[in-house]
């Protein structure tokens, strides 16, 4: 195994929409001598129970050293970590921020703020459904995709439509069209950005939002460090709506977390800080 060998690990039909990225992450991995290569998910032939077992392991080629998942695979990462192999992020980490049910039940135990949050069925929702609006979200829905606003005039065919059967379900709540963003890697925060949207009352990037760069409160930043001791967290953006005193409240945890709100906002050196701490992790 090459311990300088890593792979970078996209769903196909992302890897031309995050090019930017991924063209950042490639200089920068050239700069601190990372052999890293683009792996498409799809192409990935894993071993699980032969003798040599890892990823490609009867192709002759080499196993990576490390992996940095942005496929959205949990499974990946856990599996090769069994087999040895680095993970950015940590199985554990892939699996508690890819689905907001997990998220929500660790970090209410850390005492995070957030809204009041539940795990259910589409059909109790629908079941239990009052003239007091609501949001419904996909547990495994990311960049603003699978979250609804329920409101009693929507008819139950056109929400069973835009959701899974299983949800999490949230009031309203947060000032809407607006929530933070702070980008952790090595456990450290990095940077945070402010998005808003003045036609939606989701502020994803991926949803016409827009962004600037702030400075965090002390009482923000207190508790972000609360997150962030607790779990050791490789590379993650921590989501939050704010209320109506800009009280931050937990959203989401982000595992391939999007960087474009960072480089509208004029924050370029993501990849650079990503390479960096992946090179002194590997290198202790």
């Amino acid at each position: 195994m090459n311990c300088r060998k890593g792979w970078l690990v996209y769903r196909e039909k992302d890897i031309a929409r995050n090019r930017r990225f991924v063209d950042l992450l490639a200089v920068a991995a050239k700069k601190y001598a990372l052999d890293l290569t683009v792996k498409p998910y799809e192409s990935i032939d894993f071993q699980l129970t032969a003798g040599n077992a890892g990823p490609e392991s009867n192709s002759g080629v080499s196993l990576p050293a490390f992996i940095m998942n942005r496929a959205v695979a949990p499974w990946l990462n856990e599996a090769a970590e069994v087999m040895g192999i680095r993970c950015y992020n940590r199985a554990n980490i892939a699996r508690i921020a890819n689905d907001k049910r997990l998220a929500h039940a660790h970090l209410h135990q850390l005492g995070v703020p957030m809204l009041p949050t539940r795990a259910c069925s589409l059909t109790q929702v629908l079941d239990e459904r009052t003239h007091q609006s609501i949001i419904a979200k996909d547990p495994l829905g990311r960049g603003g995709t699978g979250v609804k606003l329920l409101n009693i005039s929507d008819s139950p065919a056109s929400i069973r439509a835009a959701l899974p059967k299983q949800v999490i379900e949230q009031p309203v709540g947060g000032q809407p069209g607006k929530d933070l963003r702070v980008y952790i890697v090595g456990g450290k925060i990095i940077a945070a950005v402010l998005r808003e949207s003045s036609t939606d009352f989701r502020a994803n990037i991926s949803q016409g939002g827009s962004s600037k760069l702030v400075e965090l409160t002390l009482a923000q930043r207190q508790i972000v460090e609360k997150i962030t001791s607790a779990f050791q967290l490789d590379f993650v953006g921590l989501d939050f709506l704010l209320d109506e005193n800009g009280h931050p409240l937990f959203n989401e945890m982000e595992d391939a977390v999007g960087c474009r709100s960072l480089y509208i906002a004029g924050q370029d050196n993501i990849a650079d800080v990503v390479m960096a701490h992946i090179a002194s992790d590997l290198a202790t």
